[in-house]
């Protein structure tokens, strides 16, 4: 399958950065709303053999990809770095946990990364030593010519009604608080596609832009323009697989041993539409491997990872995207 980049522009504040669970869901509906939900369900059900199967990864900022888990140093290296920069222990000990703090690289870090030519060691003495090219700020390792300013996020927590379900009214609903997120005029963010069939989703993305990702759209929250930007094109020498959604594995498909990976678990809803009205949408909780693991793949395949019913609402199926998006 091939890659590309498609850009979300954010029309207002986010609640969060959509991840790939999101982003599958959104793509869904949207294949029901304009084709049908005849094809969604043909499209579900039989999805590993589908002309129309895609992959999609997490969003993140424009620039940026999620620091894939690496040993940078072991501690008789980061002590002999220590030793010839004159660094005391104590100070060693600080500046070698930012190693750990490592959230993203920039494009150019992570291409280099890919390609193979990205020097663990030199990463690490650059971080303890404050001497090198690489540089890390505000969890991006970047190097010291790159502007990394544009890449922040605002966030503040806004106070709104809890609307009582069964009277639609705020009496006896209360106060709560919730997050908005917001980024940058100049900022954007983008996730990436796997798919034989891009011209099948150029409407979809369109519609996108109208439906919004993920919830509280109704009061302004996680509006998007979605645009389609392109092939991705990378080189990539590296044997481990960068792990860009949340993936939900076989077990039989990754060479554990020789594998570095992020366990986590969440718990998501259904979108609250006509035919879900009254129902409890919210899915059990699922336990799945993170964004940034590095993996060692035993079998080579298009498709990764499961997408298991966790329950059924009006005998509709509803499920978890633990496809795993590589590169």
């Amino acid at each position: 399958m091939n890659v590309y980049k498609v850009n979300l522009t954010p029309c207002g504040s986010m609640t969060s950065i959509p991840d790939s669970q999101t982003i599958f869901g959104t793509i869904c509906w949207a294949i029901r709303d304009l084709y049908g939900e005849k094809e969604l369900e043909e499209l579900l059900d039989n999805f590993k053999a589908n002309k129309n199967r895609f992959v999609v990864s997490s969003a993140f900022m424009d620039g940026l990809f999620k620091a894939p888990i690496v040993i940078w140093a072991t501690l008789e290296e980061l002590i002999e770095f220590g030793r010839k920069a004159g660094i005391k222990e104590s100070v060693l000990s600080t500046k070698s946990k930012v190693l750990k703090k490592i959230e993203h690289f920039t494009e150019r870090v992570f291409r280099e990364y890919l390609s193979g030519k990205l020097d663990r060691l030199k990463v690490a003495e650059s971080i303890v030593t404050g001497k090198g090219p690489y540089v890390f700020k505000n969890g991006i390792l970047h190097y010291k010519d790159e502007d990394v300013k544009r890449y922040k996020i605002a966030e503040e927590h806004t106070r709104r009604n809890r609307i009582n379900r069964l009277t639609a009214t705020t009496e006896g609903g209360g106060l709560y608080y919730y997050n908005r997120i917001f980024i940058g005029e100049d900022t954007k963010l983008y996730f990436l596609i796997k798919t034989e069939q891009i011209q099948y989703f150029k409407p979809i993305f369109r519609i996108m832009s109208d439906m919004g990702i993920g919830g509280d759209k109704s009061i302004g929250a996680n509006n998007f323009k979605v645009e389609l930007a392109g092939e991705f094109k990378y080189e990539k020498i590296i044997e481990e697989n960068v792990l860009l959604s949340k993936y939900i594995p076989y077990y039989e498909e990754v060479d554990w041993e020789n594998s570095l990976f992020a366990i986590s678990a969440g718990a998501y809803r259904v979108e609250s539409r006509e035919g879900f009205f009254g129902e409890d949408i919210l899915k059990d909780e699922m336990i799945y491997i993170s964004e940034g693991s590095t993996l060692m793949l035993e079998e080579d395949k298009d498709i990764y990872g499961r997408m298991p019913v966790v329950k059924e609402i009006r005998e509709k199926k509803i499920r978890y995207n633990g496809l795993a998006f590589f590169l």
